[in-house]
């Protein structure tokens, strides 16, 4: 595990947060959500350990891909793509997809987690600037809107906005554009290593890895840190005491 020093801390004037995973995590969760609707539209029964896998094998293909460009087209297309896996005939499908992206779009099937909150408040009283920086597409506005922990934060790099997918460079090239920081100024946080650190670093960010659950320990580069949860961030970026944490259910 690697870490900051003092100097690498100070020169940070922004932070990006990643979104699902990190601020925030969908409830119920994607496997339970996806498993319901498809039994109810198309009368089939599918585990959810096979939905989590279907989820995270195509999540984790598609960014390692060539081309990361995207639109609000191709993200439609990309969940829809992912449904007819479970949903092979059209019976049912469009009921099923419909239903689906719009669950994921409201805010009242999301929550943050415990921490944010508070780090976002003290990350500012800091003098950082804060930001939300994610694969998604529009449908985050909606949901960020309607989470109180994250709706004051008017910085939001999208994805199908920007017109690129992290890791591409050209993303975060849109947060440093986004924030007016120099890349060097900017941390990003997140929990995909592979999306939301090494692509960070690669654009000449800093970045933190958010593990909340354990996971094996990992070389990480000069510039990127692991931190266990976001009052463990703040108290790095602020110097504010560590404060005892609770267990907390994350997205399943």
């Amino acid at each position: 595990m690697n870490s900051f020093d003092a100097l690498d801390l100070k020169r940070i004037r922004g932070v990006a947060f990643d979104a699902v995973g990190t601020v925030m995590y969908p409830a119920p969760s994607v496997a339970e959500a996806y498993g319901a609707a498809i039994r109810r539209h198309c009368g089939i029964e599918v585990s959810q350990e096979v939905v989590s896998a279907v989820v995270r094998d195509a999540l984790a293909q598609r960014s390692a891909a060539e081309d990361l460009r995207t639109n609000e087209d191709v993200e439609e297309e990309f969940w829809a793509a992912l449904i007819r896996q479970f949903c092979p005939s059209t019976a049912g499908f469009r009921n099923c997809f419909d239903e689906l992206f719009a669950h994921f779009g409201n805010a009242e099937h999301w929550q943050c987690f415990g921490d944010v909150q508070a780090t976002i408040s003290e990350l500012r009283d800091a003098g950082l600037v804060c930001a939300v920086a994610s694969n998604f597409d529009l449908r985050l506005n909606s949901v960020c809107d309607g989470l109180p922990e994250l709706s004051a934060m008017s910085h939001r790099i999208i994805s199908s906005v920007v017109g690129w997918r992290k890791p591409a460079p050209q993303f975060f090239a849109a947060v440093a554009e986004c924030l007016q920081l120099r890349p060097e100024e900017i941390l990003m946080v997140g929990d995909d290593r592979n999306n939301d650190v090494l692509g960070a670093v690669a654009a000449g960010m800093s970045a933190a890895w958010v593990c909340r659950t354990a996971a094996p320990r990992i070389d990480l580069p000069q510039s990127a840190f692991r931190v266990s949860s976001l009052d463990e961030l703040t108290c790095l970026l602020t110097g504010k005491p560590a404060t005892p944490q609770k267990t907390e259910q994350g997205p399943g």
